[in-house]
């Protein structure tokens, strides 16, 4: 009987030294084994080498999460998410959580349990989006009410109010469920434009004008020089003057005449039709210079042959 007593007082101790080292542990982060409290590797993490108080612990690799504390030693694999099933596929992944597929922006789940993605409802001109959809809910359509309206086709447009026109503006059409309310001035506006437009027009054709007319006096002056206001133009004949015959200049003792042709003075003696006619060398390069100056002149799109005329100042 006694040695009952004592194996049960065992037995009861034992069980009761069990349950004190097991609540000692932290069942989030720690193990117990051999009676002793071991530690886990963190999220994100598997366990390579497994040791109680120094355990080795690997990241996970690319695709693969771990989102708790753990003893494994290999990390779980990120779900697939197909794109040809209109989901979104996250990136990048995340190594201490599991990636939860979802549909593209404007689908959403097929189903509850979302196994593929289908696309928003679309709203027609003349109705909006009652409630715009999600990932995971359809959009609703509702038709604009009356002072609404939409001209769009989509699943997140809203109806819109008519607008309302600004002061001194008024309603030339008024708006539908598809069309916005059409503003103008009114008829007294337009005239009131019309007329500064045409006022305007009016200045800048003076304007021009006046700018027309200065630059043609400008230019006219550069080839019109005014007369001095004591000065009145008389017109002469202009003659040249022809040279001497020797019988018109026989008393000038310097025209004489000299063995080789020429005059004292170097004047050359030239026999034509009976007479000898004595040309200076100064009148002939006169008479060149003169030339010359005739057909420059012929070639100025601006000149024009004037009288040739003298000022003679008024006694």
């Amino acid at each position: 009987m006694d040695f009952k007593f004592i194996a049960l007082l065992i037995l009861i101790g034992s069980f009761m030294g069990m349950t004190v080292a097991q609540a000692s542990c932290d069942p989030e982060t720690q193990y117990e084994e051999e009676g002793q409290c071991c530690l886990m590797c963190k999220p994100g993490t598997s366990m390579s080498t497994k040791d109680c108080k120094n355990p080795r612990c690997q990241s996970c690799p690319d695709n693969h999460y771990q989102d708790k504390y753990t003893t494994e030693n290999k990390c779980l694999l990120q779900p697939y998410c197909d794109r040809n099933k209109n989901f979104e596929d996250p990136f990048p992944k995340s190594k201490t959580q599991k990636s939860i597929c979802e549909c593209k922006v404007g689908f959403h789940c097929s189903s509850k349990d979302c196994i593929t993605c289908v696309e928003h409802t679309v709203c027609q001109p003349g109705y909006g989006a009652k409630v715009i959809g999600n990932k995971s809910q359809d959009t609703e359509c509702e038709k604009c009410p009356d002072g609404t309206f939409n001209n769009n086709t989509s699943w997140d447009a809203h109806c819109r109010k008519w607008t309302e026109c600004e002061t001194g503006y008024h309603v030339e059409e008024k708006g539908t469920h598809t069309t916005d309310n059409t503003c103008g001035l009114p008829r007294r506006g337009h005239i009131i434009v019309i007329s500064i437009i045409s006022v305007m027009a009016v200045i800048t054709v003076v304007i021009l004008v006046l700018l027309y007319r200065g630059c043609i006096k400008q230019r006219t002056k550069r080839y019109f020089k005014p007369l001095h206001p004591e000065e009145k133009p008389t017109c002469t004949e202009t003659t040249l003057n022809m040279p001497l015959t020797p019988e018109e200049n026989e008393d000038d003792p310097s025209h004489e005449l000299s063995s080789e042709g020429f005059t004292e003075k170097g004047n050359q003696v030239m026999q034509e039709r009976g007479k000898e006619e004595i040309v200076s060398r100064q009148e002939s390069q006169l008479e060149s210079q003169f030339e010359s100056q005739e057909d420059s002149q012929s070639m100025d799109p601006f000149y024009k042959p004037v009288q040739a005329c003298t000022s003679a100042v008024e006694s």
